[in-house]
């Protein structure tokens, strides 16, 4: 079953994703858009696995939809997400499954409260989260808040929300804040560091989210994974995913 430390990362980590896109293609409704990240150990640079993320958005550049795979570096899918954000910018409605684990978790409606799920080999919870006080974000509705917020970051501030955590079926408060500008391959860029707003923070790592300074692409992930190791069935706990550039030469995944 997915640690504790997925309280950061089953939503923070996944959220971030779709801001990088890697090729798109248009039609007078709709764009669609494919994400991909590259996750090494952040210790050993040892390569893990490829987040696929093909996203489906409306005209005026909202997501609408959209479907996450990850693969191994055999190339072997290992998880699958599905994301619906038509009834809600922050709180999208979704499925995650890791079928070698026995695991699942998602949101299954978000009005007027959140109702998240977790199942593990076969045994289910559900509950309902408040979705007051605002502002506040589940799985990848978070980079949507990220945006938002993006102008009080950049200005130094720390912004406080609520998070949602389908895996843990519970809400916790989070907080997030700028702490430097650097260049990564020639582009400005701001790091942020997130964590939780209590006591947590004492016993969960923090994540670092690198963005260009527009606050309108990830181009780095570093933190614990939400991805499981299928020798300890536990989670990678510490992990760099660059978007963009080359694909490394272990990465393997079906490309079109």
């Amino acid at each position: 079953m997915p640690s504790p430390r997925l309280v950061l990362s089953s939503a923070v980590r996944a959220a971030s994703l779709a801001v990088w896109m890697w090729g798109s293609t248009a039609t007078a409704q709709t764009t669609s858009d494919t994400v991909v990240g590259f996750a090494r150990d952040l210790t050993t640079e040892r390569y893990l696995y490829t987040e696929v993320h093909e996203l489906s958005s409306a005209p005026d550049g909202r997501v609408l939809s959209g479907v996450s795979r990850y693969f191994d570096p055999q190339g072997r899918e290992v998880a699958r997400k599905t994301l619906d954000y038509r009834f809600h910018r922050t709180v999208p409605r979704y499925r995650l499954d890791i079928p070698a684990q026995g695991y699942a978790e998602g949101i299954v409606a978000e009005n007027p409260d959140a109702v998240a799920f977790k199942s593990y080999k076969g045994k289910e919870e559900r509950r309902s989260l408040p979705m007051a006080p605002a502002p506040v974000a589940a799985d990848s509705g978070f980079n949507q808040l990220i945006m938002d917020l993006w102008p009080r970051i950049r200005a130094g501030e720390t912004v406080r929300f609520g998070l949602i955590v389908a895996g843990r079926t519970a809400r916790y408060e989070f907080r997030a804040r700028r702490m430097e500008d650097v260049t990564i391959q020639g582009t400005a860029a701001t790091r942020v560091r997130v964590e939780p707003d209590s006591v947590l923070r004492f016993v969960v790592d923090p994540i670092v989210l690198t963005y260009d300074i527009a606050g309108t692409r990830l181009m780095v992930y570093e933190g614990v994974s939400n991805i499981l190791d299928p020798e300890t069935g536990k989670v990678y706990p510490k992990v760099r995913i660059t978007y963009g550039g080359p694909a490394p030469a272990e990465a393997r995944w079906p490309r079109p």
